[in-house]
């Protein structure tokens, strides 16, 4: 069975990035239909995956990393409170989120053993609030469509540093696996080639991989990627360096306590 729900997450987040058919509403029928067996809204996997996807690793925009108060990646999370566009509420680190955190290196594997659980709440709250929240959401987003438009003299980037393809290649990383264990990872391994063309299927991540690479070495870009194990050792090592970071904080330091909302309680200023 948990090869089954492997596999079939592989064909969905696919299906997700129209990558099978490149039909929309095919891959997407489809796709929903697969929830039967799955179990998890792809309309709450859109809305969720589609945010990473376009501020990818963003602490403050993308959800795929905003895990308070069990995990947090990296220590700029809890450093000071900040606003989720996403979840619409304000992270901060607190009592709770100090303890989980500091042993987070500890409780990381066992999360995720149940973390799907949280995949099936997230979705039955999504379609409860679909229907009651449709015209909401489609003027929200037409009006933050318009809103962040250029003008004539704007430019979507700040420089040259930041650029799309720059920003694909510092905020992800592959995972150096065999050829014949690419059925296994679903594609996933090549997070890179996956972030550059979302729409692209599975088999040909690998040759696009190739491609890529000759990119990066003949505009001298940092291309990352450790084999898997050394992958699973730096992400481990990342957590372990957040974790004695917030080991490290104290009541006072972030969270509401330094929140504005809390200066103007407390008439500080």
């Amino acid at each position: 069975m948990g090869l089954f729900w492997q596999q079939l997450a592989g064909i969905g987040h696919d299906m997700g990035h129209s990558a099978i058919s490149h039909n929309f509403h095919l891959d997407h029928s489809i796709c929903s239909s697969l929830v039967a067996f799955m179990g998890i809204s792809v309309c709450w996997w859109k809305r969720n995956h589609n945010t990473h996807h376009i501020v990818c690793n963003s602490i403050e925009h993308d959800p795929d990393i905003q895990h308070l108060p069990a995990i947090a990646v990296s220590p700029e999370i809890f450093k000071k409170p900040f606003w989720s566009t996403y979840y619409n509420e304000l992270k901060a680190m607190d009592s709770v989120a100090r303890f989980l955190v500091s042993f987070e290196h500890i409780f990381f594997y066992p999360i995720m053993m149940v973390a799907r659980f949280n995949l099936y709440a997230q979705s039955l709250i999504q379609l409860c609030k679909t229907e009651f929240a449709a015209f909401a959401v489609y003027f929200a987003w037409i009006g933050a469509l318009v809103s962040s438009l250029p003008t004539w003299g704007g430019d979507a980037y700040n420089d040259a540093t930041d650029e799309w393809y720059i920003t694909q290649l510092k905020t992800t990383m592959n995972f150096d696996t065999p050829p014949v264990l690419d059925w296994v990872h679903i594609g996933l391994q090549f997070q890179i080639e996956h972030h550059l063309f979302p729409r692209l299927p599975r088999h040909n991540l690998r040759e696009a991989r190739s491609l890529v690479k000759e990119v990066c070495r003949k505009h001298n870009i940092r291309y990352h990627e450790p084999g898997f194990f050394q992958a699973n050792i730096e992400t481990l090592q990342c957590l372990w360096h957040t974790a004695k970071a917030a080991r490290l904080t104290k009541k006072g330091d972030s969270g509401f306590y330094e929140s504005i909302l809390w200066d103007g309680l407390t008439l500080n200023g």
